[in-house]
């Protein structure tokens, strides 16, 4: 039986494959990181101007490329939000199969672990109901993402340096 993230390798009758691999590019991950430090900045703005539904909004995005630069340093190009996270939790956070030149990253990622996995999926939730509710997102949501933000950031960012031999 195909789980999940199988299915977004393989697509659907309905769609066509959401992950795809690919050779490993470190110069796409460092866009993708470039564009979740960009969203770092904006995440500051919104938070500093107590417009937390957008801060949770710009915190995910943040997270959501960041993730993006880590799949590909191991040759995966998401096309959706949630097999991003199903192939970022398979990879990295839950250590699963990659080629094992690959290896050697994820051993270096281990501070990646189960946290960051259940943080971005949390955040993700929150982005939801910011970006959709009309309750209040209160200011102790928006700095829980806020700190979770800067730090799944840094942990990629420094998985990228490494990557590249900084």
């Amino acid at each position: 039986m195909r789980d999940r993230l199988d299915k977004c390798f393989e697509g659907t009758r309905e769609s066509p494959p959401r992950l795809i691999q690919k050779n490993p590019n470190i110069e796409l991950a460092e866009e993708h990181l470039d564009k979740a430090e960009n969203n770092i900045a904006a995440l500051e703005v919104m938070f500093q101007n107590k417009f937390f539904d957008w801060a949770i909004v710009t915190a995910y995005y943040s997270m959501y490329h960041a993730t993006l630069a880590a799949l590909w340093l191991i040759g995966i190009d998401a096309r959706s939000h949630e097999c991003a996270v199903l192939a970022f939790e398979r990879f990295y956070a839950k250590k699963g199969r990659v080629e094992n030149k690959y290896v050697e990253y994820l051993h270096r990622a281990k501070d990646l672990s189960e946290k960051y996995a259940e943080t971005l999926e949390k955040v993700r939730t929150l982005r939801v109901q910011a970006s959709y509710g009309i309750g209040e997102i209160k200011s102790v949501d928006a700095i829980f993402v806020r700190t979770q933000a800067k730090d799944f950031v840094a942990a990629i960012r420094q998985i990228i340096h490494e990557a590249k031999g900084l």
